[in-house]
C-alpha cells in the first residue's frame, strides 16, 4: 500500500502541465504563417533571380550587338509637339491606372484569400 502511494504521488509531480484547449490551432496558425513566410520569401527570390537573368541578357546582347556586330545604335532626332507630350502624358496616366488597380486586386485577393483559408480551418 505505502509502495502504491509513493508511486503515485511520484507520478503526480513529474507530471506536466495540461496544455491550453486552443493548443492546437495556436498551432497550426504559426505553421500557416510560417509556410505563407516561405512562399513570399520564395517568390521574391524567384522574382529577384528571373529579374537579373534578364537584365544579364540584355547586356550581353547589347555588348554583342554593338562590339561583334558593329551595330549602331544612333536614335533618329525625335522632335516633341505639344499634342505628342499630351498623348505621353495620357499614355503615362492610363499606365498608372492600370498599374494601381492590379495592385489593388492583388492585395484584396490575398487578404480575401486569406480570409477563406481562416474560415476552413475553423
Amino acid at each position: 500500500m505505502e509502495k502504491d502511494k509513493a508511486i503515485i504521488k511520484a507520478l503526480k509531480s513529474t507530471q506536466t502541465p495540461q496544455i491550453s484547449v486552443d493548443f492546437q490551432t495556436q498551432t497550426m496558425n504559426k505553421v500557416f504563417k510560417l509556410s505563407e513566410q516561405k512562399r513570399k520569401r520564395a517568390y521574391i527570390l524567384n522574382f529577384c533571380l528571373i529579374s537579373t537573368v534578364s537584365l544579364g541578357l540584355i547586356v550581353t546582347a547589347v555588348f554583342l550587338l554593338k562590339d561583334y556586330l558593329s551595330f549602331s545604335f544612333k536614335m533618329p532626332a525625335i522632335q516633341f509637339t505639344s499634342s505628342s507630350i499630351s498623348l505621353f502624358a495620357f499614355s503615362f496616366y492610363i499606365a498608372s491606372l492600370i498599374l494601381i488597380l492590379v495592385g489593388l486586386d492583388s492585395y484584396f485577393r490575398h487578404k480575401w484569400l486569406i480570409k477563406n483559408q481562416d474560415k476552413q480551418i475553423e
